[in-house]
């Protein structure tokens, strides 16, 4: 029988009924035709009642005496609201229900692929101070740090560090929070790659003759970028709850575009029709009068 929280009456088949009689089915309180009215969801024609009788029904254990409707030309068999709660194989409300976190799985990210930002030494590092933020957000920004520290994009800091900088949480539309690092300080001993940017100006030539599109965006991009464990210490960022770094190149990094632009010129070097602007990607195509065929391999 399908549990029906909708029905509070327990409704078989015909069909049903004569199987349960040919197996001897032990009920009592038979009636015929019972004044019953029972409509399909979406219908406003009354099915046909074709009796109804009482009987004790059991599972797991558990026994009640419950009446069953027989409807003729019936296609499902449903337990009731009211049957199914007695016999516990339906809950409603919250009050029993337990709760189940999802488990954040590390983030992915580029094999063999480590990157090492070069900085100014001749920049003394800045410890700022932690920054307060609105009582209502610190909770939300906790569970975002819990997080990220499941997705393996960043690392608690255990010791002293030369580099501190303060969060920023930005309130998204949709109520979440985005942890954002304020890196102004240490972007000043941060070294520019100065891997030039491609602009329109270079890009249209090459898709002049193309006549078939399609678009990649990378998800989290910079995330996908492991960075050297020497260079981590320039991301750290305090928060009410300690210190934090990144595993993974961030967006507020000065040179990450850079970084990022030329890490992916050179994994689409080898792939016709394929060109990137930091972390979306253009496929492209030529028709030609033949058969045309496009292989993109990564």
């Amino acid at each position: 029988m399908l549990i029906d929280s909708g029905c509070k009456s327990n409704l078989i088949s015909d069909e049903t009924w004569e199987y349960l009689k040919e197996n001897n089915v032990n009920c009592s309180n038979q009636i015929k035709e019972p004044k019953k009215i029972f409509l399909a969801y979406g219908s406003t024609t009354p099915l046909k009642v074709k009796g109804s009788f009482e009987t004790s029904i059991k599972v797991n254990g558990k026994i009640t005496h419950s009446t069953v409707y027989v409807i003729s030309d019936g296609s499902r068999n449903l337990l009731g609201k009211d049957t199914a709660l007695q016999l516990g194989v339906l809950k409603l409300g919250d009050m029993e229900v337990d709760s189940v976190k999802e488990l954040k799985t590390p983030f992915p990210k580029f094999k063999n692929i480590i990157v090492e930002i070069p900085t100014d030494p001749s920049v003394k590092p800045v410890m700022q101070p932690y920054r307060r933020i609105p009582i209502p957000l610190e909770e939300k920004i906790h569970e975002k740090i819990e997080e990220l520290l499941e997705m393996d994009i960043i690392e608690e800091v255990n010791g002293p560090s030369k580099w501190v900088s303060p969060i920023v949480p930005i309130l998204k539309d949709n109520g979440e929070v985005r942890v954002c690092v304020d890196m102004r300080r240490a972007n000043e001993a941060i070294l520019r790659e100065n891997h030039p940017l491609p602009c329109m100006c270079h890009l249209l030539p090459k898709i002049k003759r193309a006549h078939f599109f399609s678009k990649l965006d990378i998800s989290n991009a910079f995330h996908q970028v492991e960075l050297d464990p020497n260079s981590r210490h320039l991301t750290t960022f305090i928060t009410s709850k300690g210190l934090y770094r990144y595993k993974r190149l961030m967006f507020g990094i000065t040179s990450a575009p850079e970084l990022f632009q030329k890490i992916i010129e050179k994994m689409l070097i080898k792939c016709e029709g394929a060109l990137n602007f930091i972390d979306d990607i253009l496929v492209w195509a030529i028709a030609k009068k033949s058969t045309m065929h496009i292989c993109l391999t990564f």
